[in-house]
């Protein structure tokens, strides 16, 4: 993170008009918001199914995974995954994903108001695979359809993630080809998923400390790079801070692109919250919270 300070330029997402569905990149989970996103390389549980399906192999029991986070304005974004171990190395995984864009009011051609546009979302769903090939190493895909609604106007799509997951102990590796697919056909226009190729490490120190940093190439945008540190006290309770920056984009602070976390872990249910302040390119802060359940632990 003093790396970045120093030497990197803080951003948020620039490929606005390269791509749609752009919903595909709001992060799953409040504990991967408190990492700054670096978090292909340590994702183990249900939403592993967003970040790296390959993560879910690791699972041992069933899980399910709910994340809502209040956006900009009265936008909301809902996850939720559930994941089940058939076997000590093959787990199955599905997740539904849902953006509502809250009320908008309507216009006509003359400017004259309309009303609410109603049915304005957007929605994923899928399905996970992830098999442990030895110990170490696991590979998971996820096949999910996309779909757009714009005022009873609609545009769908099917798409893959792909994913790689590597366990060395303190030390892990992730790596994740993502939104992989069709393109989406809008009133005749055909516009790319928002694909993207992410890398990750992340090293455990002392047991307490963990430390990751990810590199995220959008095929449609810019490169980006996430960093994330946290620390654990009994293993239970945890604080986050996070920063996520692009290196070729001007135009903000350091401080625009932190973020700050907390977690707990109170019997079969973990608890995590994530803070983005405000800044300048957006007009509130993000609160983000999500609760991990497993059954049988």
């Amino acid at each position: 993170m003093l790396v970045v300070a120093l030497f990197g330029k803080v951003a948020v997402a620039t490929d606005s008009g390269r791509a749609t569905a752009e919903f595909l990149n709001i992060g799953v989970g409040a504990r991967a918001a408190g990492l700054g996103g670096a978090y292909s390389a340590i994702a183990s549980d249900a939403s592993a199914v967003y970040w790296n399906p390959g993560g879910v192999a690791g699972i041992d029991n069933t899980q399910f995974f709910v994340s809502h986070i209040s956006w900009y304005q009265d936008i909301n974004y809902e996850y939720f995954g559930v994941s089940h171990p058939t076997s000590e190395r093959l787990t199955l995984s599905a997740s539904v994903a849902y953006l509502s864009y809250g009320s908008i009011e309507g216009y006509d051609e003359y400017d004259n108001p309309t009303g609410d546009v109603n049915s304005t979302y957007d929605m994923a769903g899928g399905v996970s695979l992830g098999y442990a090939l030895t110990d170490n190493l696991a590979l998971g895909v996820t096949a999910k359809y996309v779909m757009l609604s714009l005022a009873g106007e609609t545009a769908n799509a099917f798409a893959a993630d792909f994913g790689a997951s590597v366990n060395l102990h303190k030390l892990s590796f992730g790596a994740v080809v993502s939104n992989f697919g069709q393109k989406v056909s809008f009133n005749n226009v055909d516009e790319n998923l928002p694909t993207a190729l992410r890398v990750g490490v992340s090293y455990a120190l002392m047991e307490s400390f963990l430390a990751a940093v990810e590199v995220e190439h959008q095929f449609y945008g810019d490169l980006m790079v996430h960093n994330g540190m946290e620390y654990s006290y009994e293993g239970r309770y945890f604080v986050r801070a996070g920063l996520c920056h692009y290196a070729d984009v001007d135009g903000r602070d350091f401080s625009d692109g932190l973020t700050f976390g907390v977690g707990a872990l109170l019997g079969p249910a973990q608890f995590d919250y994530a803070y983005s302040p405000s800044e300048g390119f957006s007009s509130e802060s993000i609160h983000r919270l999500s609760v991990a359940f497993s059954l049988g632990r």
